[in-house]
């Protein structure tokens, strides 16, 4: 407002100086006509130097007021950002909660103009952000995948035909007593057949850019194959425990040779189920015999108490050694069955002589690269052929669920 007013007066007097200017010409041009000033002329002069001295007045006040209300506001200016330099090495030392109520104000003030505006930050890409980059790792984090070992417990095969045949003693006869003299007659009942082990296959397939392989940190190939091995791995264990037999492997638990002992429970293991199961083993299969439970079961075996209050589960006392169920090893199996009414929560016996898997082709990688081309693609193609399923149904025993 003070600066409109010093505007308006220095117009003023420009104003009445031109007017004066014009006076005196007027005064000289009459001078020269009359030989002297008018009296009229005179008192119009006198007039306008009165109001060129009272506008230089008015001047002079409002340039003194400009003077104060500036050093006012330099002196305000300097103690708000003292003040906020206080708030700012109290926010450094204490918190903000250590900040009093104003200074907190100076510190969100600052939060919303001065920091978003003239602060070079990390978080704006815009001002400073890219000239801090992120470290990048190069090294991908993986969920850990489970699968069921099967294949690390039975007899596994190689084989360059579609399938193998295993001679099995289907039956045998019986030794007789005969006196010195007797009479002897064959003893019948020897009996041998073939069992055949079909390989199946199963695959993977795997799209990936040109561009991707050309400028990926990591070596692609390398990781699309090593993921292909963990998937095969989860699929085939899953076959092994519980697969149809019908495009791919017999299951163990569902093969229906499998003999079975009654838990006596439909929700839980039990103590006399489990003794039940142990002893209808024949012994000579007991002697390398294992567990084979997923951990739901293996929880529930753990609060089993014999008649001495002494729990079944006896856990490893060794880094490499299994758990033992009633003295015998315990392998964890995920795919093996959960508690529920009728299924076969546990397997016991010795599998190296149970179950035979049969390896025709081990993992293979083809790479297609003209078959996706006009999409910019390359595709892997990744198969294995494996069979698998029981071939000595008498060596291994389920715990099946009431």
């Amino acid at each position: 407002m003070a600066t409109l007013e010093i505007e308006k007066a220095f117009g003023e007097m420009q104003h009445a100086w031109h007017e004066q200017k014009s006076m005196l010409q007027e005064s000289i041009e009459e001078t020269k006509k009359f030989g002297g000033v008018t009296g009229e002329l005179k008192a119009s002069i006198e007039a306008t130097n009165t109001r060129i001295d009272a506008m230089d007045v008015l001047i002079q006040s409002k340039m003194r007021e400009m003077m104060l209300s500036a050093s006012r506001e330099a002196l305000e200016e300097r103690g708000t950002k003292s003040a906020k330099f206080r708030a700012f090495s109290k926010l450094l030392r204490s918190g903000y909660t250590g900040l009093e109520a104003e200074e907190q104000k100076y510190i969100e003030r600052a939060s919303k103009n001065d920091m978003e505006t003239k602060v070079l930050t990390t978080g704006d890409s815009t001002v400073a952000g890219f000239l801090a980059p992120p470290e990048y790792v190069a090294e991908i984090i993986k969920p850990l995948l489970q699968y069921s070992p099967l294949r690390s417990y039975a007899t596994v095969r190689t084989t360059n035909n579609r399938s193998i045949q295993v001679p099995i003693r289907k039956g045998t006869f019986a030794a007789t007593w005969v006196a010195e003299t007797g009479q002897r007659s064959e003893t019948t009942g020897l009996k041998y057949g073939l069992e055949e082990l079909p390989n199946h296959e199963m695959y993977a397939e795997v799209l990936i850019s040109q561009q991707e392989l050309e400028d990926s940190a990591f070596d692609m190939d390398a990781q699309i194959q090593m993921e292909a091995t963990e998937q095969f791995a989860i699929a085939e264990g899953a076959a092994f425990v519980s697969g149809t037999g019908i495009g791919k492997p017999f299951g163990i638990t569902t093969d229906p040779n499998l003999a079975t002992t009654n838990a006596g429970s439909t929700s839980a293991m039990t103590y006399a189920g489990l003794v039940t199961l142990v002893h209808a083993l024949k012994t000579p299969y007991a002697v390398n015999a294992s567990w084979a439970m997923n951990r739901q079961s293996m929880g529930s075996v753990r609060s089993i108490l014999d008649s001495q209050n002494r729990p079944l589960w006896e856990p490893s006392l060794a880094p490499g050694n299994p758990s033992t169920i009633l003295g015998y090893p315990v392998i964890e199996m995920v795919d093996m069955p959960a508690i529920a009414s009728a299924a076969i929560a546990a397997v016991f016996g010795d599998f190296k002589r149970a179950y035979t898997i049969v390896d025709r082709v081990s993992m293979v990688v083809q790479i297609l690269r003209e078959k996706y081309a006009e999409q910019g693609q390359i595709a892997y193609l990744i198969r294995k052929r494996v069979g698998g399923q029981l071939v000595l149904a008498e060596a291994v025993r389920g715990l099946k669920m009431s």
